[in-house]
């Protein structure tokens, strides 16, 4: 599996990039000056340095092409997916979002990782990690949990395929902590190992310009309370997929405590509504992205947002 890139690896000169993309050097120049379509940086002698960026918006650019769209519409649609936010990205055409999803699927089912990694690889090399996430991932991972409850797919398949994303992703959270205007705390309740929507909605809060810290499976509430202290956290998100989270009378002391302090919003197939309302800032939706963008829009509506239930931030 690949690695994000950083851009110190990624810097190309144009003739560089004309060989990693096969674009000619002539329709680059044309495409940046007519469409504004890279933003390469430049040298102290002024030649222009292209990174992965760049690679990425010409080979979405030349996706675009092969579908029949002219260059002003393909260079549009660029714009769009390299700059919109990820609920309104306009991401893989679903044609060959679907081609993708059975890759996974034929791959990772038949406890053989190479052919999804080259796949993951290839679409990371046209459209941003948030996008491949949403439209291939997560229906993917959606799929595999309907056929493995139908009897599908076995528990085999299922720990294999999990697994293998779950390190993808894990992956393409590198440097997640390092830059952002707010901070969130990330952690599943205690007793509880299931953290690919967990992570899922820290990538996607990573993309909405959050610094995560995440703690993953099975945290105690103090240990949660320590790293939010420590970070100056804007937010904790608290994960179960297990039913009876937050059953036990010590469960839901806890977390008045914790929401005492700062915003706490929990989400998770195992969260029981009725007994955290009052106590969370918020009951996330199921769907990580969505979960992201609900978290977002609600710390966005104050100044200083406070948890429910409790006084502001101490």
């Amino acid at each position: 599996m690949g690695r994000p890139q950083t851009r110190a690896e990624a810097l190309l000169q144009i003739g560089g990039l004309s060989r990693r993309t096969g674009v000619s050097v002539d329709v680059i120049r044309a495409w940046e000056r007519r469409y504004d379509l890279l933003r390469p940086s430049r040298t102290a002698g002024n030649f222009r340095l292209y990174s992965q960026d760049d690679i990425s918006r010409l080979r979405l650019m030349q996706h675009y092409l092969s579908k029949g769209l002219t260059t002003a519409q393909a260079a549009r649609l660029v714009h769009r997916v390299q700059t919109a936010a990820l609920n309104a990205n306009p991401g893989l055409p679903a044609g060959d979002a679907r081609k993708a999803v059975s890759a996974l699927s034929d791959s990772l089912e038949r406890f053989d990782d190479a052919p999804a990694s080259r796949t993951l690889e290839r679409l990371l090399g046209v459209f941003p990690p948030g996008t491949v996430l949403r439209d291939v991932v997560l229906p993917y991972l959606r799929g595999l949990g309907e056929r493995w409850e139908r009897g599908q797919v076995s528990v085999a398949q299922e720990h294999f395929a999990s697994g293998f994303l779950e390190s993808w992703m894990l992956s393409m959270a590198h440097g997640w902590a390092a830059s952002g205007s707010r901070r969130a705390v990330l952690a599943c309740v205690p007793g509880d190992r299931h953290t690919l929507g967990l992570v899922a909605c820290g990538l996607a809060l990573r993309e909405l310009g959050w610094r995560i810290t995440y703690l993953g499976a099975d945290t105690p509430l103090a240990a949660v309370e320590h790293a939010a202290d420590s970070v100056d956290a804007d937010a904790i998100v608290l994960a179960s997929a297990l039913p009876g989270a937050f059953a036990a009378g010590d469960d839901l002391r806890d977390l008045r405590d914790l929401a005492r302090k700062r915003p706490v919003s929990v989400g998770g197939a195992g969260v029981a509504e009725n007994r955290v309302k009052g106590l969370a800032s918020l009951i996330l939706p199921t769907d990580p992205i969505v979960a992201a963008n609900a978290l977002t829009d609600q710390l966005s509506k104050t100044e200083k947002p406070l948890a429910v239930g409790g006084p502001g931030r101490q």
